[in-house]
């Protein structure tokens, strides 16, 4: 099994997705500066699950590790995660996957960090210590050449409201009052909205490509469908859903 670094973080989705082409931007800097390098670093991704309060009270009762109190409730105030796949190893090489890792951790807020495997490790203390290692020199900063002007990966279509959706039913999983006005909604909506909330729940968050093709309808089935549930989640005095 690979190891995959997680960060929970109080951005909302559509920032996480921000902070995802930002620091790729830097990373294709970076190694456009210093085409020789050859550290380790691994695939990232904004999006990715955020495990209830049960989820997280079991698993430290199954590593035997004392729950500090802080934990759960930053768990509460995290509304996105991003991912980091086959990471560089950042405990005894260094380079860039430490320099990839204090870009996001600046950036992600008062979050929290899971190396692999439990216990969670708050992103101001990860950041501390990653300040303390060899790092990629240089990397964040301004190009000494310009280059062309790099295009942004724009979200695909469905993808951000996709990760709000999927934000919203995750919470209520670990939130009570949530949860309640989560069962409400769901009960207001129709039964492919549903079915695409639980195929987001099941699959994380899908483009309307993706999810069409999951559940076998057209696009602009999934597109109905999706915007309903979106809606209905945004809450019973119809404010509009969090940004992103």
């Amino acid at each position: 099994m690979s190891a995959t670094y997680t960060i929970l973080s109080p951005l909302s989705p559509k920032e996480m997705l921000e902070l995802e082409e930002s620091t790729q931007r830097a990373l294709d800097d970076y190694l456009q500066e210093h085409p020789d390098c050859d550290d380790d670093w691994g695939e990232m991704s904004a999006g990715g699950f955020i495990p209830t309060h049960d989820e997280v009270i079991a698993a430290y009762r199954q590593f035997r590790l004392e729950l500090p109190p802080g934990v759960l409730e930053r768990l509460s105030r995290c509304r996105s995660a991003f991912s980091i796949d086959r990471p560089g190893d950042i405990e005894t090489e260094g380079g860039l996957q430490v320099s990839i890792l204090r870009f996001l951790l600046e950036r992600t807020g008062q979050g929290m960090a899971l190396l692999n495997d439990y216990p969670f490790e708050s992103s101001e203390h990860l950041l501390a210590r990653l300040r303390k290692k060899r790092g990629a020199k240089g990397f964040g900063a301004e190009p000494t050449v310009r280059k062309k002007k790099v295009v942004r990966r724009k979200a695909k279509t469905g993808e951000v409201r996709a990760l709000r959706v999927l934000g919203t039913l995750q919470r209520a999983m670990g939130d009570v009052r949530a949860a309640i006005d989560v069962k409400d909604a769901l009960g207001t909506v129709s039964e492919g909205a549903r079915e695409y909330g639980a195929l987001l729940l099941e699959e994380g968050p899908l483009t309307d490509a993706q999810s069409a093709k999951a559940l076998g309808v057209s696009r602009a089935e999934v597109a109905v469908v999706a915007d309903e549930l979106d809606r209905a989640l945004s809450g019973p005095s119809g404010r509009p859903p969090v940004a992103g």
